[in-house]
């Protein structure tokens, strides 16, 4: 039995999509009370103070992230790249990556993430 075409893109994409999630993981540093080690650390765009970020690394996991939703477009997929956008500062990418998810959340019925990006977006503002 061959694989439905959109199954196949589906595990292609969740690979992609793990790989991206491992980059942003090395890109981005949560922990308040502790600085990062390293150097190439700023502070992320509209966020608290002391979430730091490798603007580079960020780059490359929304990369990753636009590459698995070209192929299969989860909406965790386009909640990835607009919060990628937002920290580099890229604020007006983001507005239309939040823009675009609450659009594809509506469309799907998602509630949480009509809500996620309804947030966003007044995080622009």
């Amino acid at each position: 039995m061959t694989p439905d075409p959109d199954d196949r893109n589906r595990r292609e994409a969740t690979v992609i999509f793990k790989l991206g999630l491992n980059t942003s993981k090395a890109g981005v540093h949560r922990t308040l009370n502790r600085p990062p080690k390293g150097k190439g650390w700023v502070q992320c765009v509209n966020s608290p103070p002391g979430l730091m970020h490798r603007p580079a690394k960020v780059r490359e996991s929304i990369q990753l992230f636009e590459k698995a939703y070209r192929m299969f477009p989860d909406i965790a997929a386009l909640n990835q790249i607009a919060l990628g956008y937002e920290m580099i500062g890229e604020i007006e990418t983001a507005r239309q990556s939040f823009a675009r998810m609450r659009a594809q959340a509506l469309a799907e019925g998602i509630p949480a993430y009509v809500q996620a990006a309804e947030l966003g977006l007044a995080r622009l503002q």
